[in-house]
């Protein structure tokens, strides 16, 4: 008996609009995938703590030794000091503009009220994050950069903690790490003095050899530099110094002020008037 063969089925073939179509659909799931996949990336990236620059690393141990040193030097101890930070930074054309917007905002992230002076080259206003004053200033500009100068200070009106100065300053330093990593700063803190020997007993505290010292009348101020700090400046005879120490006698209330900077001290040594005798 003959059994005749299954005949082979036919292969179906994909018309040429068909294999388009197919074409386009594998090559839109693979952007798909990719899209994806950058997505997740970025996000990881975000959530990544970022390394902090050399720059943002100095001002955060300066800045925390300058507290443990002077906590024990003035009358209010660190908490009840004038505070003031020094950052200053290069950056692309534009920066102020920027800088101003992303700092002057309150904690829902709307623009805070702010004042601008000099034509607009200096914007100053509250720092909300830190209960301060901040100040943003335009110090060179040209077509393709612009050098600023960002000031933070305290009143010494209401105590100051130590980890929301060193916040603060911390999130002002990220800011400007943007702009440049390698920005410089500097720091100055200034109250009563609790110790008529303040000098010799800062001198033991930080291990320091004296680089300058200067007196005038009512005033005594001497330059030194320590191992213990990360930051350092060059001055005469090819010496370095980090840390200034100032003594100012007020005749009228016969409170000896003292000023501390790191590296120098930048302004004035008289003090301020927030602090009662």
């Amino acid at each position: 008996m003959y059994i005749p063969a299954k005949p082979t089925p036919k292969k179906h073939r994909l018309s040429a609009k068909q294999r388009a179509k197919q074409t386009k659909a594998g090559i839109m799931l693979a952007l798909l995938v990719l899209l994806v996949s950058a997505s997740w990336a970025m996000w990881q990236a975000d959530r990544a703590p970022r390394e902090k620059t050399s720059a943002e690393q100095i001002l955060q141990h300066d800045l925390q030794s300058l507290w443990e040193w002077s906590d024990g030097q003035l009358r209010s101890g660190s908490e009840g000091a004038v505070w003031s930070i020094r950052w200053n930074v290069t950056g692309k054309a534009g920066s102020m503009k920027e800088l101003v917007q992303k700092l002057f905002v309150d904690e829902k992230g709307n623009a805070s009220s702010r004042v601008e002076h000099n034509e607009g080259k200096t914007v100053t206003g509250a720092f909300s994050a830190f209960g301060g004053n901040l100040s943003i200033s335009l110090v060179k500009a040209d077509s393709r950069s612009e050098e600023l100068m960002v000031l933070l200070d305290t009143s010494g009106s209401q105590p100051m903690e130590q980890q929301l100065l060193l916040q603060a300053t911390a999130d002002i330093s990220e800011r400007l790490a943007l702009l440049s990593p390698a920005f410089t700063s500097s720091m100055k803190v200034q109250g009563h003095a609790l110790h008529e020997q303040t000098i010799p007993r800062i001198t033991r505290l930080t291990d320091a050899r004296s680089v300058d010292r200067y007196e005038d009348g009512g005033t005594i101020s001497e330059t030194f530099y320590t191992r213990m700090l990360r930051s350092a400046i060059a001055v005469e005879n090819g010496k370095s110094a980090n840390f200034q120490v100032a003594l100012h006698k007020d005749t009228n209330s016969n409170n000896t002020e003292l000023t501390i900077g790191i590296p120098v001290i930048t302004g004035e040594y008289s003090v301020f008037k927030a602090e009662s005798p």
